[in-house]
C-alpha cells in the first residue's frame, strides 16, 4: 500500500472513530468518573479539602480521571460527556498505535500495520474506545510499558542513556494502575520473561549491559512511579507510608464485586462462581470469525513452515512464547484467584491487543506465500470471512461492543446468551424513539440500568412530566438484557433471569442491531 493510500486510510480511521465516540450515549457510570475526577482535583487545588468521598476510587486510575476532568472543565458543561468520549478516544487509539509499533518492534513494520488494523477493528475493543476510562488506560499503559521495556534493553545494550525511557514507564505505571491488582498482575509474563533472559538465557542482552545499572534503574522507575500514585491518590494522605498498603491488603482480602451477576453463554452465574473456562468462553464467541480461524491457520503454518517464521524474525520462539504467555495469564488469575467476573471481557481489555498478534503474522504468512495455489484458496476463503465480518461490524454502530459472532446461533435469542448493552449506551437511541402515551405524569421503572441513565436523556425530551417508580408498579419499564433477581416466584428461592424475560408484555419502542434486541421500553401486563 502506497503512503498516500495509507494516509487515506488513517484519516477514515480517525473520522469513523470520531463519528463513533460523539454519537455513542452516555455509559451509566461515565457522571461518577467525571465527579472523582472534580474530587481530586478540588482537594489538590484547595491543598488537603475533601467534602466528599466515593467507594473504589483505590481501584482506578486517580491521576486518569483528575487530569480528565481538567481538560473537560476546559469545556462548557453541556459538552462534558463527548469531551470526556474523545479523551478516552484518543489514548485508546494510542493503545492500537502502540500495538502497531511493539509488533514491529518484536517482527517488523508490515506485521505492525497489519496489526494496527486488525485491533482497530476488533469489536470489542472498538466499541469501549470512547465510553470506557477504566480499562482503556490499563490497555494503553499495559501496551506502551512493554513496548518501552524492550526500548529500554535496546538502548541499555547500546550503553546510551535511558532516563527517559524510566521516566514514561513510571508515568504510565502510575497512571494505569491506582493499585488495580489485575493491572498489576498482568505484567507478570512481561517482566518474568525480561527477567529470565537478562539473568539466564541471554538473548536479547550484549556484554554492554549493566547490571548495576538496571537496578538502579528499577528504584528510580518505583520511586518515580510511588510518588506520583501517592499525589492522586488522597486516600492515602493521612499516612503515605502506612495506609497504601492497608488499602492494598483490603483489596486482597475483600474483592470488589462490581456487577454480581453474570450470563455466559446461556447460562446465569453469581460474578465471583464463573466456570474457569470463562475467558476462553467468551472469546470464542465475541471475536470476528476470521480471527478464530487464523489461530487455526497459525498451527498448521508453523508446523508446516517452522523455518519461514525463524528465517523471517530473530528469536522468533521468544517472542511468540511471550505473546502466548501473555494471552494465557488471565486465564490462570481465574485459575488460582476467585476474581469477580461480569461485563463481558471488559475487564481482560488489555489483553486484547495481544490477540490480534497471531492473526497478525498468518496474515503475513499469506501476504509473502501469495504465489503458492494453496496459498491463494485460502487467502480467498479467508477474505470472504473478513468481509462478512466487515459487513457485521458496521452494522452494529455504534455498539460494536455487543458483537456476537456466528457461533451464537438465532440473532432474535441472542440476547439469552450473554449481557450484551452492559454499558446502557443504547438508552440515548431508545428515549429517542419513545413515544409514551399516557394521561397525566409517567411512571417509569427500569431494569438493568440505573434510574440516573434514563433520566439524563427524559429531561431533554419531556422536561419533568416523569417519575421513577418501581418496575412492577410503572407504566413502562426501560430495560436492557442485564441479569437481575427475580423474587416474583410464590414460595420459591429467587432466581437469576435477564430483564427482557422477567418482564413481559408490548413494547412501545426498542433498539435493535442486526436482529439482536439491545435496550427496549416495554409496558408491562398488568
Amino acid at each position: 500500500m502506497s503512503r498516500e493510500k495509507q494516509r487515506i486510510l488513517i484519516f477514515f480511521l480517525i473520522i469513523f472513530s470520531i463519528y463513533y465516540a460523539l454519537t455513542i450515549g452516555v455509559a451509566w457510570d461515565e457522571e461518577y468518573h467525571i465527579i472523582q475526577g472534580k474530587i481530586t482535583l478540588d482537594y489538590l487545588f484547595s491543598l488537603g479539602k475533601i467534602d466528599h468521598d466515593f467507594i473504589y476510587r483505590e481501584n482506578y486510575s486517580a491521576i486518569y480521571w483528575t487530569l480528565s476532568y481538567l481538560i473537560i472543565k476546559q469545556f462548557p458543561i453541556q459538552y462534558q460527556f463527548e469531551i470526556s468520549h474523545l479523551i478516552n478516544l484518543f489514548f485508546s487509539l494510542g493503545a492500537i498505535i502502540g500495538i502497531g509499533k511493539l509488533s514491529s518492534e518484536l517482527f517488523n513494520k508490515k506485521i505492525g500495520k497489519i496489526i494496527f488494523i486488525i485491533l482497530f477493528f476488533y469489536p470489542i475493543f472498538f466499541g469501549h474506545m470512547a465510553i470506557n476510562s477504566k480499562d482503556t488506560i490499563l490497555a494503553f499503559s499495559h501496551i506502551w510499558i512493554t513496548y518501552l521495556l524492550f526500548r529500554y534493553l535496546k538502548k541499555q545494550n547500546l550503553g546510551e542513556k535511558t532516563n527517559k525511557y524510566i521516566f514514561y514507564l513510571a508515568i504510565l505505571a502510575a497512571m494505569a494502575t491506582g493499585i488495580q491488582l489485575v493491572f498489576l498482575g498482568a505484567l507478570i509474563p512481561t517482566i518474568l520473561f525480561i527477567l529470565i533472559d537478562i539473568y539466564f538465557l541471554k538473548n536479547i542482552i550484549t556484554k554492554k549491559f549493566s547490571n548495576k545499572k538496571f537496578l538502579f534503574d528499577i528504584i528510580k522507575c518505583f520511586a518515580i512511579f510511588y510518588i506520583l500514585l501517592i499525589i492522586f491518590w488522597i486516600d492515602t494522605h493521612q499516612n503515605i507510608l502506612i495506609s497504601p498498603f492497608n488499602i492494598l491488603m483490603g483489596t486482597i482480602s475483600d474483592y470488589p464485586t462490581g456487577y454480581p451477576f453474570n450470563l455466559i453463554n446461556g447460562d446465569y452465574y453469581i460474578s465471583n462462581e464463573v466456570p474457569k473456562y470463562y475467558l476462553l468462553l467468551s472469546i470464542f464467541f465475541k471475536s470476528p470469525e476470521y480471527i478464530l480461524i487464523c489461530y487455526f491457520l497459525f498451527l498448521i503454518f508453523f508446523l508446516k513452515s517452522k523455518n519461514f517464521f525463524k528465517e523471517k524474525f530473530i528469536l522468533f520462539g521468544y517472542k511468540i512464547s511471550l505473546i502466548i504467555a501473555t494471552l494465557i495469564f488471565p486465564n490462570i488469575i481465574l485459575l488460582f484467584i476467585p476474581y469477580p467476573i461480569y461485563d463481558g471481557l471488559r475487564l481482560f481489555l488489555w489483553s486484547l491487543p495481544y490477540i490480534c498478534v497471531i492473526p497478525g503474522l498468518v496474515i503475513y504468512y499469506l501476504i509473502e506465500n501469495y504465489k503458492y495455489k494453496i496459498i491463494k484458496i485460502i487467502s480467498l476463503i479467508l477474505s470472504f470471512f473478513i468481509f462478512y465480518f466487515m459487513f457485521n461490524f458496521f452494522s452494529i454502530t455504534p455498539y460494536q461492543y455487543t458483537y456476537l459472532n456466528f457461533f451464537n446461533g438465532q440473532k432474535e435469542i441472542r440476547y439469552k446468551k450473554f449481557e450484551n448493552d452492559y454499558w446502557g449506551t443504547s438508552i440515548k437511541e431508545l428515549i429517542n424513539r419513545a413515544d409514551f402515551k399516557t394521561d397525566g405524569d409517567l411512571l417509569l421503572g427500569v431494569c438493568g440500568i440505573d434510574v440516573g441513565h434514563p433520566k439524563y436523556y427524559l429531561y431533554k425530551k419531556i422536561n419533568n412530566n416523569f417519575s421513577f417508580v418501581p418496575a412492577n408498579e410503572a407504566d413502562f419499564i426501560i430495560m436492557t438484557n442485564r441479569v437481575v433477581l427475580d423474587h416474583n416466584q410464590v414460595n420459591e428461592l429467587p432466581k437469576l433471569i435477564n430483564c427482557f424475560d422477567k418482564f413481559k408484555g408490548s413494547d412501545i419502542a426498542k433498539v435493535e442491531r442486526n436482529g439482536l434486541l439491545l435496550s427496549v421500553i416495554r409496558k408491562p401486563i398488568n
